[in-house]
């Protein structure tokens, strides 16, 4: 994420001593770059007048965007170089992930110069207005129709397409993955690297779900390090909520972008890790990014959280009694149907964690809407719900939509959303799967506008797919999913702790940035090994569902702390077939049997014995686990 010395595209230069910004004064009356979209008819133009396209890559939370259009964008010499020699091409990030990924340059906002193939000339971050004027000139002097025409002059040349990227030996494990962890480790302030310092959600999972194992305590001093660093540094504490990430090493200089995936993911880490350690402040850290969540992304009337929130470093400057609610930064009000799914796991943990009913009903409403609105005729997740539609069809949103029916049905046992993580996995299967292993990002539609990219891989969304795939094959009872988890992980042996996916070489640059800083998809990856290989601690309650007994020891085991937990509520009155398949008696006496590898320990009907049983971690010790004649 580095760039000539640079952090994220901020350029010393434009800033003052105050660090405020000093935004070039525009004329309302002199043109402006024409913006057209990703369509055939950028490219058709393109081609047809020999004319490079520039693409940016531009988000409505980046602040870095906005000064880029208030300064070169608004620059009459950028202008009218952009609107003469070039198609100018302008695509939000969050709305087209697939061209963002594959065309970003290291930060927001990224600048790609392509030819009419869609392959890349070369490309900057921010660029203040004499660079920019420059790097026109410079690529519009040299290019006559493609990107080979070009490649002596930049660095970044096109790289053609068909090149697959080398992942490096087979045979990579977990414990490559961990020792790379344990190498970027941040002692001082915790996190992975030294800056910017992004937060390692996925790393923190593995290393928890590795200490519930293993009882290293380096492992979990790594975990509570990270959490308590965040916690001082990038949680707000007046408008709650956490940053998007840090400048800073020591988490301390926050960029103020507030986002619902970074709010969602965090506030899922701090309640497994209160679960883990029962410390009471990383319960008030989760609640935090809740809170900021429902009272600030939430949209009422609809059920469903907004996308993200400006950065607006000037509002965040001032003392707390100017703060006026009417300044705040504005809100990207766009639902992603994905981003959504992951907001309605954090409130299910949250439910299971804390407690609290509207945690749960909210959760409920969001699934809801996803299922009714975000579906199409053909069962397939739209990205954006409402609104427009019209781009490809993404891995990632089924994925954590999956996920969150998955999290749904082992809080509440409702038989409706078990169905409809089986239904999104066939899909999944259908449009995205590859023959030769693994799954693909994107499902492109004849109605999707522009050039079709070529599909990558992409590690992280298939190690959390293959994470959920175990899940649901204990869920469902249905161990063909456990050998397609397998095979996915499988596929990209090699690849990771350095690599991110399978593809195009060259592409995900920033992706690749991310992954040498801080590891997540590696992480992810490890992650999904150790619950394939050493299997999810299964859970399973037996009891009827109307029985106040089978309530209170749901509660308490969804509150208790499991590796790879599994949780299973099977009523007598209707799950017959599947407790005798179990081997477990249906008796009048509401049950907990914690089984792991076929195995189990001896049964439970008293709450207070389950936070009991996880405080020993017997999972740490399979022969505790035994074959028991219920």
């Amino acid at each position: 994420m580095r760039l000539d010395g640079r952090v994220y595209g901020f350029p010393p230069a434009q800033q003052s001593k105050t660090g405020r910004l000093t935004p070039m004064s525009t004329n309302t009356e002199q043109p402006v770059i024409q913006w057209r979209g990703w369509d055939e008819e950028a490219f058709r133009a393109a081609e047809a007048e020999s004319k490079p396209l520039l693409l940016t890559l531009t988000a409505t939370w980046c602040h870095w965007c906005h000064v880029m259009d208030q300064t070169s964008y608004s620059d009459r010499r950028v202008i009218d170089l952009v609107n003469e020699r070039f198609v100018p091409v302008r695509v939000d990030v969050d709305q087209r992930p697939d061209i963002s990924l594959r065309y970003n340059q290291g930060g927001f906002p990224s600048i790609a110069l392509l030819d009419s193939q869609a392959r890349l000339i070369t490309g900057r971050v921010y660029t203040p207005p004499e660079e920019m004027v420059q790097l026109l000139e410079q690529v519009s002097g040299v290019y006559s129709g493609s990107a080979d025409t070009v490649e002596a002059a930049f660095d970044s040349a096109a790289v053609p397409a068909s090149r697959a990227s080398e992942g490096g030996s087979p045979g990579a494990t977990a414990d490559l993955v961990l020792a790379k962890l344990r190498e970027l480790y941040d002692a001082d302030y915790g996190g992975f690297g030294a800056e910017p310092k992004q937060p390692p959600w996925e790393a923190l999972g593995l290393l928890m779900a590795l200490y519930s194992r293993s009882g290293d305590r380096t492992l979990l001093d790594m975990v509570k390090t990270t959490l308590d660093g965040m916690y001082d540094g990038l949680c707000d504490r007046n408008d709650q909520g956490f940053f998007r990430y840090s400048v800073s090493r020591d988490w301390r200089v926050p960029h103020y972008e507030k986002m619902l995936y970074t709010n969602a993911s965090l506030a899922a880490a701090y309640l497994d890790a209160a679960q883990l350690t029962g410390r009471q402040v990383y319960r008030k850290a989760a609640v935090s990014a809740l809170d900021y969540m429902l009272s600030t992304l939430y949209d009422k009337e609809a059920s469903l959280f907004y996308a993200s929130q400006d950065a607006g470093e000037e509002y965040y400057r001032l003392p707390w009694k100017d703060r006026l609610p009417e300044h705040q930064p504005s809100i990207d009000r766009t639902f992603y149907s994905g981003w959504n799914a992951a907001a309605a796991v954090a409130l299910l943990k949250a439910y299971a964690a804390l407690g609290g009913e509207s945690y749960l009903h909210a959760a409920e409403r969001v699934l809801d809407r996803i299922w009714g609105d975000a579906t199409t005729d053909s069962g397939g997740l739209r990205h954006t719900i409402g609104g427009g539609n019209e781009g490809p069809e993404y891995l990632a949103d089924y994925v954590h939509a999956l996920r969150a029916y998955l999290e749904l049905y082992q809080v509440t046992g409702n038989p409706d959303a078990l169905r409809r993580a089986e239904g999104l996995t066939a899909h999944i299967q259908e449009s995205f799967g590859d023959d030769a292993g693994g799954f693909y990002d994107t499902a492109y539609r004849q109605s999707t506008p522009g050039i079709a990219l070529p599909r990558e891989k992409p590690l992280l969304e298939n190690s959390l797919l293959a994470e959920a795939l175990v899940k649901l094959s204990y869920l469902a009872d249905d161990h063909s999913h456990q050998q397609l988890a397998r095979e996915t992980l499988a596929a990209f042996d090699g690849v990771p702790p350095e690599g991110t996916y399978i593809g195009p070489a060259g592409s995900r640059r920033m992706e690749g940035d991310e992954e040498r800083l801080f590891l997540p998809s590696g992480s992810a990856w490890a992650r999904a090994w150790d619950a394939v290989d050493k299997g999810p601690v299964h859970e399973v309650i037996v009891g009827r569902s109307s029985d106040s007994r089978t309530k209170r020891l749901l509660a308490a085991t969804l509150k208790a702390h499991a590796p790879h937990k599994v949780v299973e509520r099977l009523d007598p009155g209707n799950d017959v077939a599947r407790i005798e398949a179990l081997g477990f008696p249906a008796g009048e006496t509401p049950t907990l049997y914690i089984c792991m590898g076929g195995m189990c320990l001896a049964p439970i009907s008293n709450p207070s014995e389950v936070r009991q049983v996880a405080a020993t971690r017997p999972w740490a010790s399979v022969p505790q686990f035994t074959t028991w004649n219920f």
